[in-house]
């Protein structure tokens, strides 16, 4: 299968890169160059892989990589977007610029990938996996931003799932909950952050990136084609269970 994952040198996407790169051709994307370098010469990964800075904020950069990666793999089979971002403030604290980019991070780069990425898939099918969040489906305090921004990937895998059905592109998400992250490192590493969040997990503990990966797999395996237009929650119990 060829698969492009952006967002590929994070916590999830980088542990993604590595496992879709034993059995498939890759092609990666993050912000940052020296880490995308490192990642696809690293000799952990597979040997079909390959990459480029993409800025996902970007549509005419989302455009470029899509371009360079339809390119290097000869066709689009996947297309993972692992970016995203935190913002942990009250909306009486949310500064116009930071909600802007926070949807930018997350909701544009999803309907970018979209927008650009059809092409690829519309004669053959394929499949599109993005990021939500179970932070969406319940009242957490000061995330009004984040959770609306990742609400609307969710509700956005509900339309695009019915625009595009008729090309047998399927659209799907993940939400996850807290995850042990460069970019949750903040809330791990305090103390009391930490404990009121493993609190509000019916398993109570933090997830780890390979907790994503048996899900992924599955949901872009071609015997997963009667799945579409799902939000399916990985979160520890975040979302529905209660343990006291």
């Amino acid at each position: 299968m060829n698969i492009v994952i952006i967002g590929a040198t994070g916590g999830i996407g980088k542990c993604l890169s590595l496992e879709l790169s034993e059995n498939n051709s890759l092609f990666l994307g993050s912000r940052n160059s020296d880490s995308i370098s490192e990642l696809i010469n690293s000799e952990d990964i597979g040997s079909s892989v390959s990459g480029s800075t993409v800025d996902v904020t970007s549509f005419n950069q989302i455009e470029n990589f899509l371009n360079q990666a339809n390119d290097y793999l000869g066709s689009i089979d996947t297309i993972i977007n692992c970016a995203g971002s935190l913002i942990l403030k009250p909306a009486h604290l949310t500064s116009e610029e930071e909600l802007e980019k926070t949807f930018k991070v997350n909701v544009f780069s999803c309907l970018g990938l979209l927008k650009y990425g059809f092409k690829f898939m519309r004669k053959n099918g394929g499949s599109f996996l993005f990021f939500s969040s179970a932070a969406s489906k319940v009242g957490l305090k000061n995330h009004e931003t984040i959770s609306s921004a990742k609400g609307a990937i969710s509700s956005m895998v509900v339309s695009a799932a019915s625009t595009y059905a008729r090309y047998n592109i399927r659209v799907n998400a993940i939400a996850p909950g807290l995850v042990d992250t460069p970019l949750t490192r903040s809330i791990i590493n305090n103390k009391l952050s930490l404990d009121y969040s493993l609190n509000l997990h019916g398993l109570k503990r933090v997830g780890k990136p390979e907790n994503f990966t048996p899900i992924v797999k599955s949901l872009i395996d071609v015997r997963s084609d009667w799945i579409t237009g799902q939000t399916i929650s990985v979160d520890g119990g975040l979302s529905n269970v209660k343990s006291m």
